[in-house]
């Protein structure tokens, strides 16, 4: 299986050579702490790797390094967060934003910026792969071969209507260089769309200069260049190829990206194409005065894909020719730059930092300080000047461009808009909460924003005034969908559930969805649901990248909401299959998407096969559990499972493998000869003969890959670091049942779990054949392992006598509390005293045995809690007969007690109300569930 015990990630960082730690909400909103940080660093970065991921996808003059850019948005935002460039450029802020976990707007007034832009942040899945290796193939058939004596003479017809309206076009391009950029424009209109299409629309771009006559891409001056006919079309197969590799190599940083890229001027575009008070962080390098001519530099790949550089040139900030054609100077430099200050300071939350990186100025051989103007600038248009730091410019790193090849230094500007509170409406989710979902809400948002809130309000939308970090920490809510800004044309932020449960949907459904990501891949008896899970997380007030524990961890919930919040999340349990569903859901969202999307289509294709699972054979079974599954399965199911677990065990990556598993097992008992009405493991009537095993994996399979396909879509918004889980198979009611998580004493930041409730489900049971089919458990082992669980129905008659005897031994007052140990007695006496069946006999001892399990299991929990770290147990009150009388099994009031006992303090408890699945045998059902926060003095 994957190692989930490697130690949790930590921020990517690649682009740094040591990579800045993560800073939190709390540390973001303090700007004098924040610019010490930022001042400590060191900025020149002179032996660090600038090609990495796609930044050298295409050429671009003056961009900045983009080890600058990462520093800044791991240093001045969260994961998560929206980070606009307003001079967007090569797209170096959008590429490191989306490669640390941000999402981002990049706006330009260069076209051309935008399409290179959306190239470089693409993910590469195999529909845009197949479009570009279609395209590459049409321009590979029209190259002759090599061997051809004609090659030479070889040209395409050209159409001149088709070419792009340059000036003295044929002054700049042989004929047959036109010809063939002509054909490579229509075939990429023909056969591309989207990506695909941003892909090419480079790749072509890449070659322009190339094969023009212009000397080189710094030299705007004609020259004879030997482009032999057909050359183009072969440079731009390898270009093709070149940028199809890069996005391949890059596919893991690129995997989550969430861009959007705009084209407009700054100064009077920004405030139409992005909402006011949305953007969280702004990362920018204005172009320098009088230093560059983007348009210039730009001007044949701007015509060749279809734009008009001369449009461009005429509202192009800081152009050398624009303030040569205005006899302008840095005046009117500076005038541009406060109307594009003012339109940032609109657009930027409330307590959140701008950063712009510049350069000094030089007209008419004055130098001019643009930090300084910029400064004083930005305090006019409203904000705050958190600092100015200097960077060293090595001399191999300085621009081509003479008047910015002077410069030794450019300064970092940080700036920050005032944190002042805003009054925000936070509307709850679209369907309707239980009273107890009411109080949560009215708990969390107190937790997270430290806002008191009416429960009698809870269910309406309520309005707050909130400052940085509060306004940030609301984001996580679980029962909120959004916040609006109370200012009109403020647009609503979503929180991280609703996009997890409705994406970009702008209409949810009325109904709350319970399967997100992977949380639907297997039915799981007695699990509670996420979004409960996450609101009892952010109750306990665990901060990101704190610890979270679940020693019950059953299929996973609490630890993958734990993941999904940001923390690093560990959990246990001792039935193995859950252990493996709860590795299944969590790993397979951490592999790289591109792997799990080859590996999942490729199996979907598989299992369509005509003959996909005809082969008869039982090799993927164990030999001593044939017998007990041809009981249970018929014989063409079984070399249909069979078949469907050879295929699933056939992938190097065990975290892949676990997943196809946890596929298979889902459906098992559906095919099976079990009552899938009955929890425990009865025969159905009348017995199967057949089943559709393969449609039925490939129909559950497909709705896996839907869900994850929606997760991916979303994940770049996460709030927090993703960090990976660890889980293990185990008994946390054992002494020292943390130690094979690694986990210290007083390292954990809170626990969240749903123990077994006593004696309420037979786990083993109901997934019983799971464990035969899948994991390959035999009778015996099962048996075991049963008798081990924690709320067990299952006993063995020496056992129970045992038990009997420590309960009526005159030191159980010292084991447990004495309210439970007056209670099972009372259980034991009636029960022996009637005429009742093995399971209420062995009831007193089952009980016994439960309570003693979570004394061991509190215990635990306390001696790994922080000090001050809560515990926060989701229990349930159930029944049983004593004698002739039906007697309440008041487990919740037991563990509080067990609780005290073992030294944790009981600081709330919170009723909840009971659902009950139709199933059978119902009658010891739970009667009530509650939430007993514990918390370590």
């Amino acid at each position: 299986m994957m190692d989930l015990t490697a130690t949790p990630e930590s921020d990517p960082s690649q682009a740094s050579a040591s990579p800045p730690m993560p800073v939190s909400p709390v540390q973001l909103a303090d700007p004098v702490s924040t610019f010490d940080t930022l001042s400590s660093q060191d900025w020149s970065f002179t032996d660090d790797n600038t090609a990495h991921t796609t930044h050298d996808l295409h050429p671009y003059p003056a961009k900045f390094i983009p080890q600058l850019p990462a520093n800044l948005i791991v240093r001045l935002s969260m994961p998560g967060d929206l980070v606009l460039d307003p001079f967007g450029g090569s797209a170096t802020t959008a590429v490191e934003a989306v490669r640390l976990g941000r999402r981002v707007i990049s706006l330009d007034a260069n076209p051309l910026s935008a399409v290179i832009g959306r190239a470089k942040t693409g993910f590469l899945d195999e529909p845009v792969r197949l479009e570009l290796e279609r395209l590459s193939a049409i321009v590979a058939r029209r190259i002759s071969p090599k061997t051809n004596p004609r090659q030479r003479h070889f040209t395409l017809d050209l159409d001149e209507r088709t070419v792009p309206p340059i000036p003295n076009v044929h002054k700049w391009f042989e004929k047959h260089v036109i010809g063939e950029l002509c054909f490579l424009r229509e075939a990429i209109d023909d056969a591309t769309s989207g990506l695909s299409r941003d892909l090419a629309s480079v790749a072509l771009s890449r070659l322009i200069v190339r094969v023009s006559n212009q000397e080189s891409e710094t030299r705007y001056v004609s020259t004879q260049k030997d482009v032999r006919p057909q050359d183009t079309l072969r440079l731009f197969v390898r270009s093709l190829t070149r940028v199809l590799r890069r996005l391949k190599e890059s596919a893991r940083d690129l995997q989550y990206s969430d861009a959007r890229f705009l084209v407009g001027d700054t100064r009077f575009d920004l405030a139409d194409k992005v909402p006011a008070k949305s953007v969280d962080l702004i990362v920018t390098s204005p172009p320098y005065a009088n230093a560059t001519d983007y348009h210039l530099y730009h001007r044949f790949r701007m015509f060749w894909l279809g734009f008009d550089p001369r449009v461009f040139g005429r509202i192009e900030i800081g152009s050398h020719l624009r303030h040569q054609r205005d006899a302008s100077g840095f005046e009117e430099y500076v005038a541009d730059l406060k109307l594009s200050l003012d339109a940032c300071r609109r657009s930027l939350a409330p307590g959140r930092y701008a950063s712009f990186v510049v350069g000094d100025a030089r007209f008419r051989g004055a130098t001019f300080s643009t930090s300084t103007a910029l400064c004083s600038a930005a305090e006019s248009v409203g904000f705050d000047v958190v600092g100015v730091i200097d960077r060293h410019l090595h001399r191999t790193r300085r621009s081509f461009s003479k008047p910015a090849q002077r410069a030794r230094t450019e300064q970092i500007v940080v700036l920050q808009k005032p944190n002042r509170p805003i009054s925000v409406w936070l509307a709850p989710p679209p369907y309707r909460m239980w009273e107890y979902e009411r109080d949560l809400r009215c708990r969390e948002i107190a937790s997270l924003t430290g806002a008191a809130l009416e429960r009698a309000t809870a269910t309406e939308t309520v309005r707050l005034r909130l400052r940085q970090p509060d306004l940030w920490q609301a984001r996580r809510l679980a029962f909120t969908q959004s916040l609006h800004p109370v200012r009109r044309r403020s647009p609503a932020l979503p929180t991280w559930q609703r996009w997890l449960e409705h994406g970009d949907d702008t209409t949810p459904g009325g109904r709350k969805d319970p399967k997100y990501a992977t949380h639907g891949i297997h039915p799981f008896k007695g699990k509670f649901y996420p979004q409960l899970a996450k609101s009892l997380i952010n109750i306990s007030g665990a901060p990101l990248g704190s610890t979270l524990l679940d020693p019950y961890c059953g299929s996973g919930t609490a630890v993958l909401e734990g993941m999904l919040s940001g923390l690093a999340a560990y959990g246990c349990d001792l039935n193995p299959l859950a252990a493996k569903i709860a590795m299944a859901k969590t790993s397979v969202l951490i592999l790289p998407r591109q792997a799990v999307e080859s590996a999942t289509r490729a199996l979907l294709s598989r299992v369509s096969e005509p003959a996909a699972g005809t082969r008869e054979s039982l090799d993927q079974f164990p030999e001593e559990t044939r017998d007990e599954l041809c009981r249970w399965f018929p014989v063409p199911v079984l070399n249909k499972l069979n078949w469907l677990l050879d295929q699933a065990r056939r992938h190097e990556h065990p975290a892949l493998v676990e997943f196809f598993e946890v596929v298979v097992s889902s459906l098992v008992r559906e095919v099976s000869q079990q009552d899938p009405s009955d929890l425990r493991i009865r025969r159905r009537k009348p017995p199967l003969e057949d089943a559709p095993v393969l449609q039925l994996f490939h129909a559950r399979l497909l709705q896996q890959y839907e869900r994850l396909d929606a997760y991916w879509t979303v994940a770049g918004r996460q709030p927090g670091r993703t960090i990976r889980p660890i889980i293990t198979c185990g008994d946390s009611s054992k002494p020292g049942g943390f130690r094979e998580l690694g986990l210290a004493s007083a390292s954990v930041d809170c626990v969240v779990t749903s123990p077994p409730y006593a004696t309420a489900l037979p786990y083993i049971d109901t997934d019983r054949l799971s464990l035969l089919a899948v994991l390959g458990l035999t009778t015996r082992e099962r048996t075991t392992l049963e008798s081990q669980l924690t709320g067990s129905r299952e006993i063995r008659t020496v056992a129970r006598r045992k038990t009997e005897e420590q309960l009526l031994d005159s030191s159980a007052s010292e084991a447990l509390p004495p309210q439970i140990v007056r209670l099972v007695r009372r259980i034991y006496r009636a029960n022996r005293s009637a005429d009742v069946g093995f399971r209420r006999a062995n009831m007193p001892a089952l009980l016994w045995r439960y309570f003693l399990q979570m004394r061991g299991n509190l215990r635990n929990v306390s001696r790994v809690l922080k000090p001050g770290a809560k515990a926060i147990y989701v229990v349930g009150d159930s029944r049983t007969r004593a004698g002739d009388r039906w007697t309440a099994i008041d487990t919740c009031d037991s563990i509080v007690r067990i609780g005290q006992m073992v030294g944790l303090r009981h600081v709330d408890s919170i009723e909840i109300s009971v659902t009950r699945d139709n199933h059978k045998h119902i009658r010891n059902a739970i009667t009530k569930n509650r939430i007993e926060v514990f918390q370590r003095d």
